[in-house]
């Protein structure tokens, strides 16, 4: 059943409640106000509290009930498929009600890089001297302010509402990323995306998707919008034809575009030199070549402030303008964040799968003398399928491994150790296993030699290590920083800065 904004007011029935003062959606029963529609999604883990959500609305004053099945209720309009509508219809409850001009919306897809792609690309249109919103998993706002967010993509009816702020603070632009739970489950209906970026698709979120087909199809979903001008795609992923295909059927026939470090493609990379204070290389594209120089940290990091540049020279300004200021990006926190101390280098990465912790740990080998160090675990009440995988990542990739705590959330951490290491070989590897995290840290500090390198990996950005479910405060960069200091007053030295 489908079913419009406007119809809600069409509906003949004298005594609806859709007749009477309407104050828009609210998807919390604890926050309705008098005036406004409650839409009472079935909850999967509690369905049978959905008529009690429904009713608890209706007590405080809520005009009526959306549902998804029929609640049996007085004034409950059932709508299976609200969650692919409430997005578009608050977004023109609030345009009827608050007149704006919205902001141009650009959305990053892609296992790893979307955070960064999506960063770099506010950070660079910021460096134009224009406002734009970031909105994912390193927060919401308008660059520089941001706040914490409880989802890479929000809830269709926050993220309308967030949007709608922005443009009224002024905001130009939305760098946003798409996650494939917002895809699927329709979060982003309602936002005219204009410009879309792919980065990469490798394992993550199998619990929910079930198969890597169904993991990529979700993603290709945001190649579908009727909006999309341009598709910026990574011919170099092996998921690109999902992609490709997706924007290639779209009606609104997108301009496509493709990048790539290993061949032809609209936008090329070549010549690329590491450095420990970032990368320079060359860029091929069809308005001429161009020397980067970047300051970010990564042979992936080339590939995500490609993607970044592309976007924004497309959303309408000069790509060499663009490229003059890379050298003063600095990428989203805790993705390849650098903490140095002398001739140490400390870098805390979101890396959570094992395809990104491959490619953190290959990157940094081109630059590392000595030791390479990977600190990791695995989050607890998700894929147990990709635990011994990031064991074997971090044993065929780093010179030291050492197995700690990620976010046991309410799993038995024995259990996710177990998985860690069920099936590996662990002979001629240097393998150390702390369960404390910060502990574990300590250790690596303590242990890290001139010329080494080490990757604390997993929680990137995240501010707190949830433990029986409950979150306590904890920050890696914090953590690094703190055992570096220590380490440094104990042999009478300074610390570092």
């Amino acid at each position: 059943m489908s079913i419009s904004f406007q119809d809600l007011y069409t509906i003949e029935n004298p005594e609806s409640w859709l007749q009477q003062p309407f104050q828009g959606f609210n998807l919390d029963s604890r926050k309705v106000t008098a005036g406004q529609i409650f839409i009472a999604l079935t909850s999967l883990s509690q369905p049978e509290k959905t008529v009690q959500f429904a009713q608890a609305a209706l007590n405080l004053g809520a005009l009526g009930v959306i549902s998804e099945i029929d609640l049996a209720l007085e004034n409950n309009l059932v709508i299976p498929n609200v969650r692919q509508l409430m997005g578009e219809w608050q977004k023109q409850y609030l345009q009827a009600t608050q007149p704006v001009r919205p902001a141009k919306i650009i959305a990053v897809t892609g296992t790893n890089g979307k955070t960064t792609i999506s960063r770099l690309i506010a950070e660079l249109l910021m460096l134009q001297g224009k406002k734009c919103a970031v909105m994912g998993t390193t927060g919401n706002g308008i660059l520089p302010h941001l706040e914490a967010s409880s989802h890479t993509t929000l809830d269709a009816l926050h993220l309308q509402n967030a949007l709608h702020e922005y443009a009224q603070a002024g905001a130009e632009f939305a760098s946003i990323e798409a996650s494939s739970h917002g895809l699927e489950q329709g979060r982003l209906n309602g936002c005219d995306i204009e410009i879309a970026a792919y980065s990469n698709l490798s394992r993550d979120h199998l619990d929910y998707h079930g198969t890597l087909e169904a993991y990529a199809e979700a993603k290709s979903r945001l190649f579908q919008f009727k909006s999309l001008k341009v598709a910026i795609i990574n011919i170099d992923d092996e998921h690109a034809s999902v992609m490709l295909d997706a924007a290639r059927n779209n009606q609104s026939k997108p301009k496509i575009l493709t990048y790539s470090t290993t061949q032809k493609a609209d936008y090329q990379v070549q010549e690329i030199e590491y450095s420990l204070s970032g990368a320079h290389f060359k860029l091929i594209t069809a308005q001429g070549q161009f020397v980067v120089n970047s300051p970010l940290l990564g042979h992936f990091n080339i590939e995500n402030l490609v993607a970044s540049l592309i976007a924004v020279e497309q959303a309408g300004f000069n790509l060499q303008d663009l490229i003059h200021v890379t050298p003063k990006l600095k990428g989203a926190p805790g993705r390849m964040q650098v903490i140095r101390d002398d001739e140490r280098l400390f870098v805390v990465d979101y890396a959570h799968t094992p395809d990104a912790l491959i490619q953190v740990l290959q990157t940094l080998k081109r630059h590392v003398s000595q030791n390479l160090w990977a600190v990791f675990g695995c989050g607890g009440d998700r894929d147990r399928g990709k635990r011994p995988l990031m064991t074997q990542a971090a044993l065929d990739y780093a010179n030291v491994a050492l197995i700690t705590s990620d976010n046991p959330r309410t799993e038995d951490p024995a259990q996710i150790f177990a998985d860690m290491k069920a099936g590996i070989q662990f002979e001629n590897h240097i393998v150390h296993e702390i369960h404390d995290r910060r502990e574990a840290i300590k250790f690596a500090v303590q242990q890290a030699q001139a010329g080494d390198i080490v990757v604390i990996a997993g929680k990137g950005h995240e501010n707190y290590q949830e433990i029986d479910g409950v979150r306590h405060w904890f920050d890696d960069v914090v953590e690094v920083t703190s055992a570096v200091q220590n380490q440094h007053a104990q042999t009478n030295s300074y610390p570092a800065q």
